[in-house]
């Protein structure tokens, strides 16, 4: 689960990077090839999905051991979930906007 958590994490800062360094040209003419464009689409369909997955796994993992050990539920690593969903779909959201048609 830790390596899972550490993907879900990485990815929408990997969408900054290669949206950032598309911006300054720091990829040096990476992102003017079709595997640039098919990487940052990849990245953006990828990195909501796998981090809903693990708000939802996260949720599932919190409400059994709430469960089990009958205490109060825990909504620290569901928020965290929730706050690199909501990052991922916040940057998507900004870089379809850029896309010029």
């Amino acid at each position: 689960m830790k390596i899972y958590r550490s993907i879900a994490i990485l990815l929408p800062q990997l969408i900054i990077f290669l949206y950032v360094g598309a911006k300054f040209d720091l990829l040096f003419g990476f992102n003017r090839t079709s595997t640039g464009l098919d990487t940052l689409l990849l990245l953006l369909v990828l990195a909501p999905a796998i981090t809903l997955i693990w708000f939802i796994i996260e949720i599932v993992l919190s409400i059994r051991l709430t469960k089990r050990r009958n205490t109060a539920t825990l909504f620290l690593m569901p928020g965290l979930a929730l706050l690199f969903f909501l990052e991922s779909l916040g940057i998507d959201i900004f870089i379809v906007l850029q896309f010029k048609m």
